[in-house]
Order: structure tokens, then sequence, then C-alpha cells
């Protein structure tokens, strides 16, 4: 089995993974972060009695681990990212991996050069709905519209998880734009298999008057002229509701789910899926990307993914600064 370390744990997804372990069965061979607070508090949230570790360095030299699952407040990730490639250490991060594409992208540059594995949790692409529409590739047909909503609870959450940075806009980027935002673009790019070179957003404050955003609204025009449209939230007064909508030339999907729903075929061939679905991909992505490590294949998204996705959230925020369209250039 691999050794299998936890570092960066002041991002509350990082328990989520430790108990994906624990349920399989995995040994976690080690859990560090510089703050010996949240090392207890991450670790008993996961449920793991793993070696304590406040030093990068000496968890590195003793435990010697063979793999990462990486996980900083946003404005430390990048910084993060990078250290896993200088110390050539394989790892899985979560998004969104920084605050600037333009820094992020020399680390994947370097990674590619040195054939560093990387995964990324863009774990949207594991809901069920999704993973058949991805696994359809150009049978799935050509995108000519879509849409996908993510409304989450209130952001005073994050401060009873001890990550009172997600409310501070200089560390975390902005609200939900830069919280799950990053699944709603990554979605569209990956289904849409086209860039995307122009963002106009709109956001609003008054719900919770705070100083990240309560709603993001996203256009997204791709280079084959389809429009997709992105909205992100903290509006819903508790848990989290989503919808998604998309029509090619061969299919639709509406659903206000994506692990379960049909897919509708204009050939009548429909069919019903019932997959992974919220929380419940956090083991399947666990699992898969350990998997897909051990056997050398590729991961189901990687930095590169990241970095065309950063880059859209990055042209959404100067929108909604601006109240202008943003262009991006291929």
């Amino acid at each position: 089995m691999l050794k299998v370390a936890f570092i960066g744990l002041h991002h509350w997804h990082a328990p989520f993974y430790m108990e994906a372990m624990r349920n399989m069965d995995y040994p976690i061979a080690a859990v560090a972060d510089p703050d010996p607070e949240m090392v207890e508090f991450r670790a008993q949230a996961g449920g793991t009695d793993a070696p304590r570790y406040t030093d990068y360095e000496k968890m590195l030299a003793e435990v010697k681990p063979d793999f990462i699952f990486a996980h900083a407040p946003h404005d430390e990730m990048t910084d993060l990212a990078q250290w896993l490639v200088d110390h050539d250490l394989p790892f899985h991060m979560e998004k969104p991996m920084g605050l600037s594409w333009e820094k992020l992208a020399p680390v994947a540059e370097q990674a590619r050069a040195k054939g560093l594995w990387n995964a990324v949790a863009l774990v949207s692409r594991q809901y069920g709905i999704v993973r058949r529409l991805r696994d359809m590739g150009e049978d799935a047909g050509r995108v000519a519209r879509y849409y996908y909503g993510l409304f989450a609870g209130p952001p005073v959450r994050y401060p009873d998880w001890k990550c009172e940075w997600m409310l501070q806009p200089e560390r975390t980027g902005a609200g939900p734009l830069w919280n799950f935002g990053a699944h709603v673009i990554d979605l569209f790019l990956m289904l849409g298999r086209s860039p995307i070179v122009e963002v106009q957003a709109n956001w609003t404050y008054h719900v919770h008057n705070l100083p990240v955003e309560d709603l993001c609204t996203i256009r997204m025009t791709n280079a084959d002229g389809v429009v997709g449209i992105g909205e992100v939230s903290y509006t819903t007064p508790a848990g989290y509701e989503r919808f998604f909508s998309i029509s090619t030339d061969k299919l639709q999907v509406c659903t206000p789910t994506l692990g379960k729903g049909t897919i509708k075929r204009f050939d009548g061939k429909h069919e019903e899926i019932d997959g992974a679905e919220f929380d419940d991909v956090y083991p399947v992505q666990t699992k898969e990307v350990l998997e897909c490590f051990e056997q050398g294949t590729a991961p189901i998204a990687d930095m590169d993914d990241m970095v065309a996705t950063l880059r859209v959230m990055e042209a959404a925020k100067k929108s909604a600064q601006t109240g202008q369209p943003v262009c991006i250039e291929q």
C-alpha cells in the first residue's frame, strides 16, 4: 500500500478524504500542518489517529510518503503546489489551487515537464450523469446550451469549521465564485470541448452583507459561439440546491441532481442514470485518485484543467467588478 499523507489542513475538505480512506481500510501515514491545533482538529474530524506533524520537511524525512493529499486556504495553494512539485511529490489538491492562473500555470508546466502525477478536486466530474456524458465523449454530441446553478447555505458555517479566511476576499479570492464556481466553469469547458473566449458576470452582496458576494451569475461564450450560464450563491437558508441542464444535437439533460436522472436522446434511446451524488463523490474521488496513481493512468482532472478554469474565474471576477465583459485571448 502507498504511504499517503495529508498536508495543509486549514481547508474543511481534508476530513472528507480522510474519512473515505478510513472506510476503504486504507491507512493514513501522517497528517501535517504548521498549526498544531488545526492538525488535531482536522484529524479528529477525519477519524484518524495517524502521526501528527507541524513540520513538512520533518514529516517527509521520517514518513517518506508516496502520495500527498494537499489542502490549504486559497491564497496559500499555489505556493504549496510549487513546494510539492519542487519535492517531486505526487499529489491531489483541493480546487481552486490559488488566486491567479498566471502564477499557477508555470507550476503546472514544471509538473508536466517532470512527468509528476497530479490531480485536482474538480469533483463535479464524478457525478453519475456527468461521468456518463464524459464517457460518451463525442457521442454526446455538440453542445448547444448549458446551465449549471449551485446554491449553498449561509457562509457563517465557515468560521464554525475554523475557516474564517473564507470570508476574507483577499485570502479566498471571492465568495461562491471562488468556492464552487470552478465546478460550474469546468463542466462547461469539459462538455463543450471549446475554450471560453468571453465572460460577463454580475454579483450581489445584499443577502448576508459580508465582504464576500452572496451570488455570482456568469455568462460564458466559447470559441464555437455557444453560451453557458452559471450561477453560484450562498442564498439557500440551509443545505444545497442544484440545477443542471445541457442540450446537444443528440441529447438533453435537465435535473436538480447530477447523480441521478434521465439522459433523453433524439434517437429515443433514453438512459436512466443512478450514480454518485453530492458528498458521495468524495469516496469515489479518493478511490479513483489512488487507483489511477498506482496504475499510472491519468487523473480525472489535473493542474492544466485547473489553470484553464481559474483563468475564467479571474475573468468573471474582473467582469463583476467592472460591469464589463472580459475577453480571454487564446
